[in-house]
């Protein structure tokens, strides 16, 4: 982004400054091997980074809704010996501006949700219709777990959980019928499954979103964000890495933390089934162990599916390397749809798969949307 010691603009100079360097951004200095020097500004509210160097970062964070340009212009001269021309400063205050960094000391924040992954706006609706039940930044909690259980991010226990997550496929497949009419006895009667269902899904989630950054902690990647909520009937959870960290890594490595999360979700299912060979038909442990195992691989499903923000989405992403693929696909189509200029100019290849990439998942919303309404009333008719 421009800095304030880059390019120029005419502006007329500002008396005053009203806005401030927003309290909520996590600044993330440069990791010493990385080779680079800029701060990542990671802003919470929309899942975005920023990078400024180190004088940019000073000098945003010189804006606090009490000083006036002059009264920065003159502090940079005088504390640092900086001499920076007001229409620059008034440039670079603009710029910092208009990526949201900097707000009006006081001021409401903006209440819609967006999904930075598609580019759009839920407004009201997402916001009113999410609860949140955890969100947090896991760096203290990952550092403890990687400390003490480090054992969990090494080849052998992946290796070992592959083999049970494969025995406990075995063991379904061969003892169908019985599995098969656990599971009738426990969802087929009234609506009582749904007291043990959300806590062992947000388990599971938490669990896979662990796998996720446990992976990162392992290759030095930072996670900035970390949560579970549920969305309607469906519970959903995240591990966001920093960008920087995240671009850094090898392309396997990317992959292989991609592919933690759904693994640590089978793992947890492959222990339902052996809780489920341990218990007794019709003790609360047996039906905790049939929706361990049968909710938990349900709730795996839209991850997989890649017409949402999930693993396979994102594996999509790194294998075609387009970063951000959902959201040039929209910004695309709605230019040329709108016969507005194009911010980039794609290839044939390129065009065409922006075009499949909306089609399909505005449909694949569609299709997720009318299955989800068929349930709720299927339920409510219960």
């Amino acid at each position: 982004m421009s800095g304030p010691g880059s390019g120029s603009m005419a502006v007329a100079p500002a008396a005053a400054s009203a806005l401030s360097f927003r309290p909520d951004l996590r600044v993330y200095p440069p990791r010493p091997d990385s080779g680079d020097s800029h701060y990542t500004i990671y802003d919470p509210a929309s899942d975005l980074s920023y990078f400024l160097g180190a004088n940019e970062l000073m000098v945003a964070r010189l804006f606090d809704g009490q000083r006036s340009l002059v009264d920065i212009m003159a502090h940079l001269e005088s504390q640092h010996r900086r001499r920076i021309p007001l229409e620059k400063l008034a440039a670079f205050e603009k710029r910092l501006h208009q990526l949201d960094m900097l707000s009006v000391p006081g001021a409401v924040p903006d209440a819609r949700v967006r999904d930075p992954a598609a580019g759009i706006s839920y407004g009201p609706l997402k916001s009113l219709l999410i609860i949140p039940l955890l969100r947090m930044q896991p760096a203290a909690l990952l550092d403890y777990v990687y400390e003490r259980f480090g054992w969990l991010c090494s080849r052998a226990f992946v290796y070992s959980g592959l083999f049970a997550i494969l025995a406990a496929i075995a063991v379904v497949v061969v003892r169908y019928g019985d599995f098969s009419g656990d599971v009738v006895a426990v969802y087929g009667n009234g609506i009582g499954w749904l007291a043990c269902h959300y806590p062992v899904v947000v388990a599971s989630i938490a669990v896979h979103e662990l796998g996720h950054a446990l992976a990162c902690r392992l290759y030095r990647v930072r996670v900035t964000d970390f949560g579970i909520a549920i969305y309607l009937l469906m519970a959903t959870g995240w591990a966001r890495p920093l960008q920087g960290d995240w671009t850094a890594l090898a392309r396997r490595e990317r992959m292989i933390t991609i592919v933690m999360g759904p693994y640590a979700s089978l793992l947890f299912s492959a222990a339902g089934v052996a809780l489920w060979l341990v218990t007794v038909p019709g003790s609360p442990w047996h039906t905790l162990s049939v929706v361990m195992t049968a909710s938990a691989s349900l709730s795996l499903i839209p991850t997989l599916l890649p017409i949402f923000n999930g693993d396979t989405y994102l594996a999509l992403t790194e294998y075609l390397r387009v970063p951000r693929l959902r959201q040039r696909a929209f910004q695309y189509v709605k230019e040329t749809l709108w016969s507005r200029k194009h911010d980039e100019s794609p290839t044939l290849g390129r065009r065409a798969l922006y075009w499949i990439t909306v089609v399909a998942t505005s449909l694949g919303w569609l299709l997720a949307w009318a299955l989800l309404l068929s349930l709720l009333a299927r339920i409510f008719r219960l």
